[in-house]
């Protein structure tokens, strides 16, 4: 049971931090990551300073601003608990199985634990030097470098733990009773579509990966959290603020102030959170609460993460972008399996609306309209941009579960209830499948090669030439480095999620 954890009206204390207090740590890492990105790009010292400084005052004028409530103890720790499990069970430390996307992560930390910065590879075609939104690995790497590169993916699992821990308990102050809270996080941790019926449809072994049956994907929170965390936190954190804002429980600067910071996380699931932080923008302005700080301390937000703005910009023109191409069966399909019942819920219940129905109509659309754009050869754009709107989408439906409605309208609440629960027992299928390949498959094995090894040539959107790092940001000298290759990049086995067959111990 989730302990009480914000309640302004109570007179005793709560033992445990303020919403003010677990957003200024957040707000901390982030700063740290960027610092951190400085370092290995050897920008001068001077930067580092006044960006430091400026971000000083970005947190001084935050922390000034209301942020109502408290987080009990027990309710930091229970979130804890579910972040550790979580990221543990997803692979993070080599404990358990992880799917083979961590074959990269881990070349890239390892590279970047054990090279000096900054580093760039050499290659035949001219040195190549990392571009990948390396927010998540940077403080990690600099425990690598002192302590070895096992001990930072043990790092590693200790960062995202706390971050995930730190916005979980920030959304807690979104339902006001211990029941509530309780029923959000069981479905906000097993939110997701009913993807079984699409891998019944094209008929694929239920035991693998089910996600991927129609080429389009909207993940389920358990897929994220194992496949790509540091995607989920940039989505989840910020689909929290808004939540919180639009309850009165978090300040609008809050969302403006951490935007430009989350780019060096996840650029595409920032990409999700414009349409959030405009809504915000626009609602503030025309209630006449807009105040020059709202402009300043965000602008100055910008100017500090320029550095990694400019950085994620190198030679991005060869990831492309453009419309998808889409079968329009297909397309109304996966609406109607993914979020269809989640939809239909909302207009049964449009008359009590716990969120406005502007937010509401927002999340409609965007998840409507992601399907429909591309960056890259994949559908990353589809699976990241989606993370925002599906977390709201999600707190959405655990409010229909746990909150009641008008006296009138509880014959609505009561379908939307039961549609809601049977349209989450069904999509439960994806997040225990891939919990239950955790528990089953090996423990993945210890990644030898470099990040060349495992992807020789390089990926445009892992590496660009150094040529493309934009002047300002670009190092007057790099360490070229030439790792000499093992002949297996892996030791044992490492099976693939999707397909179910050993991927290639030697991808050379």
């Amino acid at each position: 049971m989730i302990p009480e954890t914000f309640d302004i009206d109570r007179p005793r204390p709560i033992h445990g931090l303020s919403p003010r207090a677990i957003f200024f740590m957040l707000f901390g890492i982030l700063v740290a990551m960027q610092a951190a990105l400085w370092a290995f790009l050897a920008m001068p010292l001077w930067w580092s300073f006044v960006a430091l400084t400026g971000c000083g005052a970005i947190g001084w004028a935050v922390w000034r601003a209301q942020w109502p409530g408290r987080v009990s103890a027990e309710t930091l720790g229970a979130c804890l608990a579910v972040a550790f499990c979580l990221l543990l069970l997803g692979g993070e430390g080599r404990f358990f199985y992880a799917n083979t996307d961590w074959q990269v992560r881990n070349a890239v930390l390892g590279d970047l634990a054990r090279f000096s910065w900054p580093f760039a590879y050499d290659q035949p075609l001219g040195a190549k030097i990392l571009r990948a939104p390396l927010g998540m690995y940077l403080l990690p790497a600099l425990i690598g470098k002192w302590a070895g590169s096992y001990a930072a993916e043990v790092a590693l699992l200790a960062q995202n733990t706390v971050m995930l821990a730190l916005i979980l308990a920030l959304g807690s102050g979104l339902f006001a009773e211990r029941r509530q809270r309780a029923i959000a996080l069981g479905v906000f941790v097993g939110f997701s579509g009913m993807d079984v019926f699409g891998q019944i449809l094209i008929r694929h072994p239920l035991s693998l990966h089910l996600e991927q049956w129609s080429n389009l994907q909207y993940s389920s929170h358990v897929t994220q959290a194992f496949w790509v965390p540091q995607h989920a936190m940039t989505g989840w954190l910020f689909a929290m603020l808004y939540l919180l804002w639009l309850r009165k429980r978090a300040p609008a600067i809050a969302l403006f102030a951490v935007m430009p910071l989350l780019a060096l996380l996840s650029p595409l699931a920032l990409m999700g959170c414009v349409p959030l932080a405009a809504h915000a923008f626009l609602s503030t302005a025309i209630r006449r609460d807009l105040t020059p700080g709202m402009i300043l301390w965000p602008a100055l937000a910008g100017a500090i993460s320029l550095p990694g703005l400019l950085y994620l910009t190198a030679n991005s023109g060869a990831v492309g972008a453009g419309g998808a191409s889409l079968n329009w069966w297909v397309y109304g399909i996966f609406l109607t399996l993914e979020v269809g019942g989640y939809f239909y819920a909302l207009r049964l219940t449009r008359r009590q609306l716990r969120f406005g129905g502007t937010a509401t109509m927002l999340v409609v659309a965007m998840l409507a309209i992601i399907p429909l754009g591309r960056v890259g050869d994949s559908s990353d754009f589809i699976m990241r941009a989606s993370i925002p709107a599906l977390a709201i989408l999600s707190v959405m439906m655990a409010a229909i579960l746990a909150e009641d409605g008008p006296q009138d309208d509880r014959a609505a609440q009561r379908k939307a209830r039961w549609l809601i629960l049977v349209v989450l027992a069904v999509g439960l299928i994806t997040p225990l499948g891939e919990i239950g390949r955790a528990l089953m498959w090996p423990a993945s094995p210890r990644v030898q090669c470099s990040y060349m090894g495992v992807v020789p040539g390089g990926a445009p959107t892992y590496v660009a030439p150094v040529s493309s790092l934009p002047k300002m940001i670009r190092p007057k000298r790099f360490t070229l480095v030439r790792p000499v290759e093992p002949r297996h990049c892996w030791d044992g086995p490492w099976p693939d999620g999707v397909t179910g067959r050993d991927s290639s111990i030697d991808p050379k």
